[in-house]
């Protein structure tokens, strides 16, 4: 049976900068709007924009990619509203009284971020041609709290993360960079279950740890806290600064560091923050498939998909792994499983490094 247990949202704190009642109006007031105007132009000239998008793709022949991110766009937009309205008629359910952050709230606003991510991951396979494949998901399925420590590869990330685990009947905690917030229904809907939107540029981190602690405390049963601990997406100039960054900080790990061709090593203070206050087993999120688009050109250039992404998923028990309290024992453990990370993604991934 899952976990009755939760984290208090009444005393939890979401961002350290970007929680406050102005700091979240002031946003909401341009970000709400923008989006009823942004669906609105855009659902009302909808067939224009498919016309002119097919007639520009038949003369390019290039497998319609115009018109397909028309399509995804427009549906885009909509799960989008549909998301913040659905959070509107939750809020007006559960907010009398001062249910919002109870247990039943909780639940149903983790199934609207459920649906949400599946809704849109749903819309990419039809219109972008998006398809995925697992290796491991069984190891999502026993009961009992997980921290999954998810390979950081393209924008679209958290998202597809999320679409996966979700389709696995877990609900979700995410450790999600606070540029993130300008997404209006991720931004409301986050806020009224276990989220934390960190400052990735914060000169102090001590109120991040802090928080990313509280984040998993108390995970439940059912539940899955998603950090991605390389912090950023991988490029190859970022690892080589990384590995110098290493070398001046910590020379044992930058050893290790240096097996490293495809990912980023990881960011370790905000793991251990996580790992520091819960005995839940660590699951590592590995995939391939999609490589990081800067560009618009990029994008279309990569429309319809020609690979399917591919997970892989393994889990570790944490009486099998080093305690925390032997934190150079612990990351150098770690070091060795994102070694693996690297391992995977050098054999199975035919993308170009960039």
């Amino acid at each position: 049976m899952p976990s009755s247990r939760r984290t208090d949202l009444g005393a939890f704190t979401h961002s350290a900068c970007e929680s406050t009642r102005q700091a979240k109006y002031r946003r909401r007031l341009k970000s709400v709007p923008a989006l009823l105007v942004v669906f609105s132009l855009t659902w009302g000239v909808l067939p224009l924009l498919i016309t002119v998008a097919i007639s520009f793709d038949l003369i390019r022949r290039r497998g319609l990619p115009h018109t397909r991110l028309t399509l995804f766009g427009a549906w885009w937009l909509a799960m989008e509203l549909l998301g913040v309205i659905t959070a509107f008629f939750l809020w007006i359910a559960f907010a009398p009284g001062g249910r919002l952050l109870n247990k039943r709230s909780q639940r149903s606003h983790s199934q609207l971020q459920s649906l949400w991510a599946r809704s849109l991951a749903f819309g990419a396979r039809y219109t972008i041609g998006l398809r995925w494949s697992v290796i491991g998901s069984e190891c999502l399925v026993p009961d009992g709290p997980l921290v999954v420590l998810a390979r950081h590869g393209s924008q679209g990330d958290a998202l597809l993360t999320a679409a996966l685990l979700s389709r696995e009947g877990r609900r979700l905690r995410f450790v999600l960079k606070k540029q993130l917030l300008a997404d209006p229904c991720l931004d409301i809907v986050g806020h009224r279950i276990p989220n934390y939107f960190v400052n990735r540029d914060s000169f102090d981190n001590r109120d991040e740890l802090t928080n990313i602690g509280k984040l998993a405390k108390d995970i439940g049963d059912d539940e899955a806290l998603v950090i991605f601990p390389e912090g950023t997406r991988f490029s190859p100039t970022k690892l080589v600064n990384a590995i110098s960054a290493l070398d001046a900080t910590a020379p044992l790990r930058a050893k290790s560091a240096r097996k490293l061709n495809r990912v980023l090593p990881i960011r370790t203070a905000g793991t251990l923050s996580a790992l520091s206050v819960t005995a839940a087993d660590i699951v590592f999120c590995n995939h391939v498939g999609i490589q990081d688009i800067s560009s618009f050109s990029q994008l279309r250039d990569s429309v319809p998909l020609k690979t399917t992404l591919r997970f892989k998923l393994w889990r570790c028990s944490r009486p099998e792994v080093p305690p925390i309290s032997k934190e150079e024992d612990f990351v150098d453990w770690l070091d060795q499983q994102w070694v693996k990370v690297d391992e995977w993604v050098s054999e199975n991934d035919n993308s170009e490094l960039s």
